[in-house]
């Protein structure tokens, strides 16, 4: 009786340490999921490879050499989609290359736990973050990014710690001056010109991008009103715009009275517009702009006008010593006046529209450039987790369509 009473408790024994076995380790090898193909969306077009090459890359590069960042940190403030396809693009093109550390504060709402997307988004990040040449301290904030417009909010603070940055770079799937559904969130104006304050302390250039829809679709009627007033109020009061206005458009007479909305189409008096009001709110804030280049390119193919565009603009710091209203203050040497500042940095920015990048006009006309996006595109999104042959198989369906109209 009391072997039986033995073997029963060693086989109770071996059954519980056998059960608490199989909890910690379960039934066994699990199979491996799947693979999911992953669908390629619309701005994996090549088009978009060519942005980033001709624009962003050359830019960044640009700047990351007159800056001697060699050995230093590239701050770099971004709204990365879920695969950060930016951010790899830049390690991997100017940071990598020249042993430049990428410190980037990325704003993506996927980043939520409660988002179906979130998981995609820290899968992207934790490959991201392993890379030699980004620093650690980087990190996708789950926030909209509008609310940085907001004064002392946790966004705005979030930007504040971070800054200044080297680039800021606005790349939107709609638009920058588009219709507000919620009251309760600032607008891109209100984020951008917080933005531009948090970078006044900075004693070195900066870039900034911007990619928006500028379809009428895609603007709210109040924004574009006024985005048009700014157009033609410099028209109007800095004699070097007017002319090399005229100039581009082929007006005969540049000191005739005329309307700009007249002249030029909507997505050219949007670009007029709102580097406008870029450059008039750098000026406010002590902040000298240079408009690089603008390129454009439609969202689907096929006939019509252009409905994005990609904006590059460069500032350096231009400190001022604000007025003072009670007369006390003496400024030897005083500055230009900002509307001469105005004037001067503006008078530019009609033959950079008119001479904009047409995008898909190009690809189509150059065989060699769309080869060499599709070989960029296929090496970037491969390693970001798609299938590189599906890849090229996608892009020429599409250009295929694009050329027969369909």
């Amino acid at each position: 009786m009391a072997s039986w009473k033995l073997r029963t408790l060693a086989e109770e024994a071996t059954s519980s340490e056998e059960d608490d076995l199989r909890a910690l380790l379960g039934e066994g090898p699990a199979p491996f999921p799947a693979k999911v193909e992953r669908g390629f969306k619309p701005w994996h077009r090549p088009r978009k490879q060519y942005v980033r090459d001709a624009q962003w890359s050359r830019e960044i590069g640009i700047l990351a050499r007159d800056l001697k960042l060699s050995g230093s940190e590239f701050r770099y403030l971004t709204l990365p989609g879920n695969d950060l396809l930016d951010i790899r693009h830049i390690a991997e093109t100017i940071c990598s290359p020249h042993q430049v550390k990428l410190r980037y504060l990325g704003f993506n709402t996927a980043a939520k736990s409660q988002e179906a997307q979130q998981p995609e988004l820290k899968s992207a990040e934790f490959s991201v973050i392993r890379m030699d040449c980004i620093h650690s301290d980087s990190e996708v904030y789950s926030a909209d990014f509008r609310s940085v417009g907001q004064s002392r909010s946790p966004e705005w603070y979030r930007v504040k710690r971070d800054a200044p940055f080297h680039a800021i770079n606005i790349d939107l799937c709609g638009g920058f001056a588009g219709r507000e559904k919620s009251s309760g969130v600032p607008n891109y104006f209100a984020a951008l010109q917080a933005i531009l304050q948090h970078q006044m302390n900075s004693d070195e250039d900066f870039l900034l991008f911007i990619t928006t829809r500028m379809d009428d679709d895609s603007i709210d009627a109040a924004a574009k009103d006024s985005l048009v007033q700014l157009a033609q109020q410099i028209h109007d009061t800095c004699n070097a715009y007017a002319i090399d206005f005229a100039a581009v458009w082929g007006l005969q007479d540049s000191a005739s009275l005329i309307s700009v909305a007249e002249i030029v189409d909507t997505g050219e008096a949007f670009m007029l517009g709102l580097t406008q009001w870029i450059i008039s709110s750098g000026v406010r804030l002590g902040l000298k702009a240079s408009v690089r280049s603008f390129m454009t390119y439609r969202t689907g193919y096929g006939a019509g006008e252009d409905d994005i565009v990609s904006l590059a603009i460069r500032f350096k710091p231009d400190p001022v010593i604000q007025p003072d209203p009670h007369g006390l203050v003496r400024v030897v040497n005083p500055p230009p006046a900002p509307a001469d500042k105005i004037c001067m940095q503006s008078r530019i920015v009609p033959r950079r529209v008119g001479n904009r990048a047409r995008v898909d006009e190009l690809l189509r006309a150059q065989a060699e450039e769309f080869e060499r996006c599709i070989e960029a595109s296929s090496k970037l999104l491969g390693a970001a987790g798609y299938d590189a042959i599906l890849y090229r198989d996608w892009a020429m369906q599409e250009y295929e369509e694009s050329k027969t109209g369909q």
